[in-house]
C-alpha cells in the first residue's frame, strides 16, 4: 500500500511532573523532526493522577493499609493537554492502533536513544545514532516505529523548542492569567519559581532535598532585582509547592514573602498549591522568571522569552533567550549583573 504514511508511537507515561513527563513527548518529538513522521498522539500520553480521582485515592488508601509509603501527586491531571494543544499538530493514535490491528502498517521497534543525566554536554546526532540507523533502514510507506517503554526522556529543547511554543500558543496558553494582571500599568512582573513540595523535611522525596534552594538565594536576586527596578512597579508572585497552602522555606517552616521583602517596593502575590495552568502560564509570562532546580522552571525557561535568573542543574538552556544561569553561591559580580539585565527592563516605555 502507498500514501498511508509514517508515524512514531510512544506508550510510556510515567505519572511525574511537567518537566519529566514532557521530557518522554521532547524525545518523541525530537525523533519526528529529525526524520519527517508524524507523532500518533493520544490525550493518555500525558495524563497524570489527580487527588480528585477515585482511582488514585484507592491506591493510596491500599498502600497505606499494607504499611507502604504512600505517594504524593503534583495534582495535574488533565492539565498538560490544557496547556499544550498536543492534538492540532500530531497523528491520531487510536487511528494509527486501528492500521496496525488490521495490518495495514507495519510496526518496527526502536532502540532506545543513548541519553544520560545530566544532559547538558548532549549531542543529539550521537544520541540518536542507533535510532536514525533503524529508521533509514525502513524508508518505505506504511511503517509505525515505535518507542521503548522505561526509557530516559531527552530534556534538550533546542532543536524543538519552537514546535513545543506553537502547541503552547495554540492552546491559548500565551497569554498571562488575566486574574493575576497588574492593575498599573508597566508593572515589573517577576516570577519566582521556588522549589519545595515533596522535597521538604518529611514528604515523599525529601532525600533529594539537595535540590532545594535556600530562602536567601532568591532572597538576594530579588532584592537586587528591587533595587534596579527604579520608580517602576512591581509585583513579584511566589509559585511553589508548600504544605496545607503555606509557603515553605527549605526548613519547612511557613515563611510570609510580604514580611522578606520590603512592602513599599514591591506586591506580593502568593501562588502557593495554585492551579498548574495558571502557575506555569505566570512562569512563562512574566517578565522575570528567577528559577530552581526543577524540570517546570527549566521548561518554562526554555519556552518564554523573558529574562531567566536560574541557577546551572542538569539540563541546558541552549536555544532559550536572555537566560543567566547562576550558581548555588551568588558572587557580587554575579549580582551586578543581574542589576544590569533588570535596568535593560525597567528604560522607560
Amino acid at each position: 500500500m502507498s500514501g498511508l504514511g509514517r508515524f512514531l508511537v510512544d506508550y510510556e507515561n510515567p505519572d511525574a511532573g511537567i518537566g519529566h513527563s514532557l521530557g518522554h513527548v521532547n524525545n518523541a518529538i525530537k525523533i519526528c523532526l529529525r526524520h519527517g513522521l508524524t507523532f500518533a498522539y493520544a490525550e493518555s500520553q500525558v495524563r497524570k493522577s489527580s487527588k480528585s480521582q477515585w482511582g488514585w485515592r484507592l491506591r493510596q488508601w491500599i498502600r497505606r493499609l499494607t504499611l507502604r509509603q504512600v505517594y504524593e501527586t503534583h495534582d495535574i491531571g488533565n492539565d498538560i493537554n490544557a496547556l499544550f494543544a498536543f492534538v492540532q499538530f500530531t497523528g491520531d493514535r487510536d487511528g494509527v492502533e486501528r492500521m496496525l490491528r488490521k495490518k495495514q502498517l507495519k510496526l518496527v521497534q526502536l532502540p532506545e536513544a543513548a541519553i544520560s543525566i545530566p544532559s547538558n554536554a548532549q549531542e543529539d546526532d550521537d544520541v540518536y545514532r542507533a535510532v536514525d540507523a533503524v529508521i533509514r533502514s525502513h524508508p518505505e510507506d506504511g511503517v509505525v516505529f515505535r518507542l521503548p517503554d522505561k526509557r530516559i526522556g531527552d530534556f534538550e529543547y533546542q532543536a524543538s523548542k519552537a514546535w513545543f511554543r506553537r502547541c503552547y500558543d495554540a492552546a491559548g496558553s500565551g497569554q498571562f492569567p488575566a486574574q493575576y494582571v497588574p492593575s498599573i500599568p508597566h508593572t515589573l512582573k517577576v516570577a519566582v519559581h521556588i522549589r519545595r513540595g515533596d522535597l521538604l523535611p518529611g514528604r515523599q522525596f525529601d532525600d533529594l532535598s539537595k535540590r532545594m534552594l535556600p530562602d536567601v538565594w532568591y532572597q538576594r536576586i530579588l532584592e537586587r532585582v528591587l533595587d534596579a527596578s527604579g520608580e517602576r512597579p512591581v509585583v513579584v508572585y511566589i509559585v511553589s509547592e508548600g504544605l496545607d497552602g503555606r509557603y515553605c522555606s527549605e526548613k519547612g517552616q511557613a515563611v510570609d514573602w510580604s514580611n522578606v521583602l520590603p512592602a513599599d517596593r514591591c506586591k506580593i502575590v502568593e501562588l502557593i498549591d495554585s492551579p498548574f495552568v495558571p502557575s506555569f502560564r505566570v512562569l512563562v509570562g512574566a517578565d522575570i522568571l528567577v528559577g530552581s532546580k526543577s524540570g517546570m522552571t527549566h521548561l518554562a525557561g526554555m519556552l518564554g522569552e523573558h529574562t531567566k535568573f536560574v541557577p546551572r542543574m542538569w539540563h541546558s538552556y541552549r536555544g532559550a533567550c536572555r537566560v543567566f544561569e547562576l550558581g548555588d553561591d551568588i558572587d557580587e559580580q554575579a549580582l551586578a549583573e543581574i542589576a544590569r539585565l533588570t535596568m535593560e527592563l525597567s528604560l522607560p516605555v
